[in-house]
């Protein structure tokens, strides 16, 4: 007998619940991170079970309130369905499974074009390596204005948009630059590959329902086969 997988096990145990009225409709749901834990899988799974359910109507992203629970067919006050933040996957779509390897936070004096984007002169700055299995995925880089918090812990969630949930901050919008660079030396030590090697750099800003920038991330990939997917509706 062919073994179910887990991803498709967490979309019907979802559906159950969202069929018996267990969740309402309207019921705002935790984020990635916590429903993984909750169902017993990996933030990776968990994330393919949402977009599927995202893409067949029963949930749907509202700017500044998260995952909610949606009756099929309604988009609601935005009047079109709204996609998932993270785009991130495989050749075969599916989203990366990775987890914080180790994580550090520290204050610092921003840099001119950083103060102008957080509107302040000093930034609170996440550094993080993500692991994708047992290789070294990512250096991660994202600073906040310091304003918004006095620390981050930078292993509550792998996704910026969790992560920054996870502190009581909710992302509405998000802007992406997708860019290909060579390794410099330091960055080919740190994630354990040849010096000029091709990594996936992944430049966001995050920002709240009124516009406001509560983060920028930089992540720097090293893998040949994970790739930014998108959807285009002509």
């Amino acid at each position: 007998m062919a073994r179910i997988p887990l991803y498709r096990k967490a979309e019907t145990e979802m559906l159950r619940r969202i069929k018996t009225g267990e969740w309402a409709i309207g019921q705002r749901l935790g984020n990635e991170f916590q429903l993984a834990e909750e169902f017993g899988v990996s933030q990776g799974t968990m994330r393919r079970a949402l977009i599927t359910l995202e893409g067949q109507g029963f949930l749907a992203r509202k700017p500044g309130r998260g995952t909610i629970v949606a009756e099929p067919g309604d988009t609601g006050d935005e009047g079109t369905a709204r996609p998932g933040f993270d785009r991130l996957a495989t050749p075969g779509g599916e989203p990366p499974d990775l987890a914080v390897f180790r994580s550090r936070t520290t204050g610092r004096r921003a840099g001119a074009a950083e103060a102008e984007m957080l509107g302040e002169a000093r930034a609170l700055v996440v550094e993080r390596m993500l692991k994708r299995g047992s290789r070294r995925f990512a250096q991660d880089e994202i600073s906040l204005p310091e304003s918004l918090l006095d620390d981050m812990d930078g292993e509550a969630a792998v996704t910026l948009p969790d992560l920054l949930s996870a502190h009581g901050l909710e992302v509405a919008q998000i802007e992406d630059r997708i860019t290909a660079e060579l390794s410099s030396m330091s960055e080919a030590v740190a994630l354990e590959v040849d010096r000029n090697t091709a990594l996936l750099v992944l430049r966001r800003i995050a920002k709240d329902a009124s516009g406001r920038v509560l983060a920028i991330q930089v992540m720097k990939m090293a893998s040949d086969d994970i790739g930014y997917s998108i959807g285009l509706i002509g």
